[in-house]
């Protein structure tokens, strides 16, 4: 295995939750071994919402795709919290949940390090009041929210693994972030 070391990047694009940039590794003689555009991001955490042996799913619309994704709540972290912190805060704006959260997983967690370093915790929150939405600019998310018990979560789960929508009703898959969450939590019990 060749020792690769960064030689040169250059930033391509920003955004407030991003930035495109391009890496070029070479070897520790100097030749270039390969070049990428990746995205950098700030970390995030998918929250696993629970509520009387039910878990919360959102519907949130994703620009990449133009399409809608059953979810469970995620997010960045902002400057100087802890995923527990962010957790809150992500269920509350999307959901309008007030929970209690815990860290079930902590990084390295790079969901596709071919194109990004984004690393996700999944923490678990147990659900204890509601007070509405507070979406960012950047959300489009439903208010009304998709509750299922564990079981149906897992039969749910099982089915997209299949290639069949989460939610067969409307047509709508589970994201990326949400699968590995619900993988892990359901591993991790």
């Amino acid at each position: 295995m060749k020792k690769l070391v960064l030689t040169e990047q250059e930033r391509v694009f920003r955004t407030p939750r991003m930035e495109g940039v391009r890496v070029t590794y070479s070897t520790s003689e100097g030749e270039k071994v390969l070049t990428h555009t990746i995205i950098r991001s700030k970390a995030s955490v998918a929250v696993i919402c629970r509520k009387d042996g039910k878990i919360a799913f959102i519907r949130q619309f994703r620009s990449t795709t133009g399409e809608y994704y059953m979810e469970i709540p995620a997010g960045l972290l902002e400057e100087g919290e802890t995923e527990q912190q962010a957790a809150v805060r992500e269920v509350r704006e999307e959901s309008g949940l007030l929970v209690h959260a815990e860290v079930l997983v902590k990084g390295p967690s790079l969901l596709d390090p071919s194109k990004s370093d984004e690393n996700y915790g999944v923490c678990i929150a147990d659900v204890y009041g509601a007070k509405g939405q507070v979406l960012d600019e950047m959300e489009q998310i439903d208010e009304a929210m998709m509750w299922l018990e564990e079981q149906e979560v897992h039969s749910r789960l099982l089915m997209q693994l299949q290639g069949k929508p989460f939610d067969e009703e409307n047509n709508l898959f589970l994201s990326g972030h949400s699968v590995y969450a619900l993988m892990a939590y359901f591993f991790m019990k």
